[in-house]
């Protein structure tokens, strides 16, 4: 009996031990990606902002904007409306409701009434005196050229009509794009009523109709022109995924402006269309993607890296069926263009993998390379690019991995803007982001290293608002500088928001005017007051009375002459006060019937702001990678928080989670050492003694307390407890033992430690393991039965 329970007794320890070794592991690797978790305010939805109805039904769509006016495209109609007060300009309006001849046929096609309507999807200036505009037109897409008088500006439709096929899509909810350039328009749509038929065009080219490997089910996105090409992007169906099942993939095409068609028969197709892979990853031995491209910006030229360079940001996000994490890549259009000189991804039949072309069967001139004349390229070589158009060699994000990533099971992210290259008071210019959700929020962030290194991606979450009420998507945004603005869309409203609010009356403290690390924001020494960045600019007063932490450094030391001035925050119980975001002063605790999202919990200790109701459990999968305390200061406490904003790699949570997984195999590793002497110890003095006992097996664990009542005719288990002080217990073990035998030989022996009794029961062996928190290691073994 005893040799066959030192063996169950030896296997026990040793699977402890395995499955500890292996717990610490991942605790040290659990933080590889953290999400940004933490807003720094966060501002409730506020009806009274400036806005623009339409119905519900309207579908807006940006179509042009200049310094002061949005041309924004409507059912039936074409409103032109100012970006200070979102108020519509008298007379500048244009309708173009459908006949009623294309409504009925509409309506016997099977479509509801409020599909057969013309939603104005394209606009193209021709020229400075004539524009086109294109509508869906109950299912049979119409453009239309408009004259503008050269006095006040208003348009005159010319009587000049043509059908819109394969310019403008059917259904207003279909995904679709296009770019205006060299007096051409070039789209990206479908070219039939069911939307089945995908395709590129610009008059008379097109990608091939229905094949697969050129456009798989796409949903386009955005398109830009750039140094002689036409660049689009969408997600798609993956061909080169197949074998392996069914996945989505971001793309960027591009094609020659120059592109005239192929020899006969490929007269009307696209010599020069390529398409490559977009990848925006968490990096890693088994990298996360974000795979589905949402929504992009246009090309922005800045300083990224040290060197100048012109990037696109772009909003890629999970399948719908996985888990909603969302993220914002930026890539380089130099990158871009390079993955099209890379080695080019074919199947050689259908069933055979994806894999590198030979240079060796690349035919010359390399094929998608712009020519002075394409009808004169060999049949081969059009031939080629037709069945090989995908190239091997993905698009890398900058900085290799997401500069902004959010995780929630409320929303996704479903549109961006960027105020790019926004000047700080230290020389350097940073790039503002706001993204926009289908939950109706705004986020506001910057990476504050994006200027200065091509590595480090160090996000600040600066603000998040709630635009418009839960559950309506944010469509499109757009930014004016004049105004100070930004204009959010969505289907049938328009409101504009502040691109700032260091004026607001939350941030005249010094410390939470430096917290918010807001590149618009300064903190005015000499005044005592927190400024826009424009307006330090425009003063000429001296730099040196300026402030302004975008590192989130040395806030305490520079605020700290404030600190006998600025107001405290009283407490209440539970040392919190609900106060409301936009300063209208402190609240009761909400009951049931309060909407939990407009109300901020403010720790008055360190005056942070920390989210109270349903986005609470945002960021869930970081929230559960962090413990203890370093969870508490890293998400609940945002002020110590913004001093470390590395979202994705935080050194600091590696390495207190290491020592404490090194501290804890320690402990376990000299607890098992000591139980197994303590074991032989005991079998020693058992066999020495002339009592027999009925317990046959006493472990080589410390004991904990065993029941104080005496029982008679029932066997008696001797219940371990590890602990740290595990000698001091073991020689206490032996005192009582020998006292125990001296007495009689009684049948149980009565030891109290730390005033922790359990039950002796007939058991089997059970081990039971509890990972603590705060420590992350085996901390005590307990309940074991035999």
């Amino acid at each position: 009996m005893a040799q066959r329970t030192e063996q169950l007794l030896m296997h026990l320890t040793s699977s402890v031990l395995a499955t500890l070794l292996i717990i610490s592991q991942c605790m040290v690797r659990v933080d590889s990606w953290v999400p940004d978790v933490q807003s720094k305010i966060r501002i409730p939805y506020d009806a009274t902002v400036p806005s623009f109805f339409g119905n519900s039904s309207d579908n807006f769509k940006l179509l042009d904007q200049n310094e002061n006016t949005l041309l924004i495209g409507a059912k039936n109609a074409v409103y032109n409306i100012t970006i200070d007060h979102l108020v519509e300009l008298p007379g500048q309006r244009i309708n173009w409701p459908s006949s009623d001849a294309h409504r009925e046929l509409c309506t016997l096609k099977g479509k509801h009434d409020q599909d057969c309507q013309n939603y104005i999807r394209v606009y193209a200036r021709v020229n400075p005196n004539r524009i086109m505009i294109c509508g869906t037109n109950s299912y049979k897409p119409l453009c239309r050229y408009y004259s503008v008088l050269p006095g006040n500006g208003s348009l005159v439709y010319d009587n000049n009509e043509l059908e819109a096929q394969g310019r403008c899509p059917y259904n207003p909810q279909h995904n679709s794009t296009y770019v205006y350039t060299d007096g051409q328009l070039y789209s990206a749509t479908v070219a039939d009523f069911s939307g089945a038929d995908a395709l590129i065009y610009r008059e008379p080219q097109r990608t091939e109709q229905f094949d697969s490997k050129q456009l798989n089910q796409p949903a386009f996105v955005s398109a830009i022109e750039y140094n002689g090409y036409v660049m689009f992007f969408y997600r798609e169906v993956a061909m080169e995924y197949m074998n392996c099942g069914k996945a989505i993939y971001s793309r960027v095409s591009r094609v020659c402006k120059n592109d005239k068609g192929g020899p006969y028969p490929f007269q009307d197709k696209w010599t020069s269309f390529l398409k490559t892979r977009l990848n925006c990853s968490i990096p890693g031995e088994y990298p996360f993607y974000f795979d589905e491209l949402q929504a992009t910006t246009k090309a922005i030229s800045g300083t990224y890296g040290g060197m100048r360079n012109k990037i696109i940001y772009g909003i890629m996000t999970t399948p719908e069926n996985a888990i909603g994490g969302s993220a914002v890549c930026a890539f380089s259009v130099q990158d871009i263009m390079e993955s099209f000189e890379g080695p080019f991804k074919a199947q050689r039949d259908i069933h055979s993998n994806w894999l590198q072309v030979p240079p060796s069967s690349v035919p010359e001139p390399r094929p998608g390379k712009c020519v002075d004349d394409s009808r004169t390229l060999p049949k081969a070589l059009v031939n080629f690019v037709k069945t090989n158009n995908l190239m091997d060699n993905s698009v890398p994000s900058l900085h290799s991995r997401p500069v902004f990533t959010r995780v929630s099971l409320y929303y996704r992210l479903s549109a961006i803007a960027v105020d790019p290259q926004v000047k700080a008071l230290d020389g350097n210019r940073y790039d503002v982001i706001f993204v926009g959700t289908n939950d109706g929020k705004v986020i506001k962030f910057v990476n504050i290293l994006s200027a200065n290194s091509s590595d480090d991606v160090r996000t600040v979450v600066i603000s998040e608002t709630q635009a418009f009420p839960p559950g309506t998507k944010i469509n499109e945004m757009t930014i004016s500088k004049k105004n100070a603005a930004l204009i959010v869309i969505s289907s049938g409203k328009i409101i504009s928001l502040p691109l700032h609010t260091c004026n607001e009356h939350s941030f005249k403290t010094c410390k939470k005017c430096l917290e918010l690390q807001d590149p618009y924001c300064a903190w005015d020494d000499l005044n005592r007051d927190c400024k826009p960045i424009e307006d330090v600019h425009a003063s000429g007063a001296s730099i040196d009375q300026f402030y302004q932490r975008l590192d989130g450094d040395r806030i305490g030391e520079i605020c700290r002459k404030y600190e006998h001035q600025e107001p405290t925050v009283h407490t209440y119980e539970d040392n919190d006060v609900y106060t409301r975001i936009d300063g209208s002063g402190a609240v009761e605790k909400p009951d049931k019937s309060f909407d939990q999202r407009n109300v901020l919990i403010v720790h008055s200790n360190h005056g942070t702001v920390s989210s109270v109701g349903p986005e609470d459990i945002d960021n869930e999968i970081s929230m559960s990678s962090m413990e203890g305390d370093e969870l508490t200061n890293r998400i609940i406490n945002t002020h110590q928080y913004q001093h470390k904003t590395d979202t994705f790699v935080k050194e600091d949570l590696r390495f207190a989670t290491s020592n404490w997984s090194i501290f804890g195999v320690a402990i376990f590793l000299a607890a098992l050492v000591g139980m197994l002497v303590g074991f032989m110890v005991t079998r020693k003095m058992n066999k020495g003694q002339a009592c027999e006992h009925r317990n046959q097996w006493h472990s080589g664990k410390s004991l904990s307390m065993l029941s104080q009542t005496r029982t008679s005719g029932k066997d008696v288990n001797l219940l371990m407890n590890t602990t740290n002080q595990y000698h001091t217990q073991q020689q206490a073990i032996v005192q009582q033992l020998q006292q125990h035998h001296q007495n009689n030989c009684k049948d149980n022996i009565d030891f109290d430690y730390k005033d922790r009794s359990v039950e002796c029961k007939n058991s089997t062996e059970n081990l039971e393991k509890d990972i603590s928190k705060g420590m992350g290691t085996l901390q005590k073994v307990k309940k074991t039965y035999i």
